[in-house]
């Protein structure tokens, strides 16, 4: 387990996440651990695991994930474990502790013709609290044509709770939306069509090389364009939890590889989601 900050993040970087929902990191991961994560992910390509998911298959080209593999694959749970992405986390979540909640490979190879429509990552994740955060990652050179990420800025304070949204997307291009009784929130409004009126949002976008890494609030609203380029577009996300997330069961979660064994309001200090970095005393 970490136990002090490895990654140099500034006073700004901490005021822009927490202004913006999402801020640029550039060249916190090395070399040799760019080459080391290439060769993980293309081996996972080739061998898929247990949470194997494939999106618009209808669709040109091939986009797909896979999650959890820090559980049962060494070099992702090194990573996870030993790489600076958790220290550059906590320290943008001003939190004391940082909890795993899984890791996920996202993968657009050259001429795939499918988005990550616009969405939010917290409505179906089994948690409450404010310091939720993903680490996105890419392996490969990243700008608009080949798939990089965009952000609705400032999105993650419209409102405390995630907006109703599509159930899954990508299996089919018709999705019933999830209405707030079934995403759990009462309280929950529509999220509005961003790209149907993308000049009355705020939307910012980064074009990142090996080693860069963008770190998004759960509540930041973000998309993706297909991978219209020749070149691959591999990625790491690792999402992570702080102090004040506690375990909540909504009435539709997110596919989990197990059981944590957590009630209602517990910590997420379980052998599923472990504390992965901790301040120093």
């Amino acid at each position: 387990m970490h136990d002090s900050v490895p990654a140099p993040i500034s006073d700004e970087m901490v005021v822009t996440y927490a202004r913006d929902g999402v801020v640029c990191l550039r060249d916190i991961l090395e070399s040799a651990w760019i080459e080391r994560m290439r060769r993980a992910v293309d081996r996972v390509t080739r061998s898929p695991g247990p949470m194997r998911e494939s999106y618009y298959p209808d669709r040109p080209g091939d986009f797909f994930s896979e999650k959890f593999l820090w559980t049962f694959d060494a070099d992702f749970r090194a990573y996870v474990f030993e790489s600076p992405a958790a220290g550059a986390v906590a320290a943008l979540l001003e939190s004391q502790k940082l909890n795993i909640f899984f890791d996920q490979i996202l993968v657009k190879e050259p001429g795939t013709d499918a988005p990550s429509p616009w969405h939010q990552d917290l409505n179906f994740w089994p948690f409450e609290g404010s310091q939720v955060a993903s680490l996105w990652m890419p392996l490969d050179t990243v700008d608009l044509e080949s798939g990089t990420l965009e952000f609705v800025r400032g999105s993650h304070l419209w409102h405390d709770q995630p907006m109703e949204r599509a159930l899954v997307f990508g299996k089919t291009d018709h999705q019933p939306a999830a209405t707030a009784e079934e995403a759990g929130d009462e309280a929950a409004v529509p999220q509005p069509d961003i790209e149907a009126d993308r000049g009355a949002y705020d939307i910012v976008t980064f074009e990142l090389a090996p080693g860069d890494a963008v770190v998004f609030s759960a509540l930041t609203l973000h998309s993706a364009p297909g991978n219209r380029s020749a070149r691959r577009r591999r990625a790491i996300s690792t999402r992570w939890t702080g102090d004040d997330v506690r375990y909540r069961r909504r009435p539709i979660m997110a596919e989990l590889i197990r059981d944590p064994g957590l009630e209602p309001g517990d910590a997420l200090d379980c052998e599923l989601f472990p504390v992965v970095w901790r301040a120093a005393p």
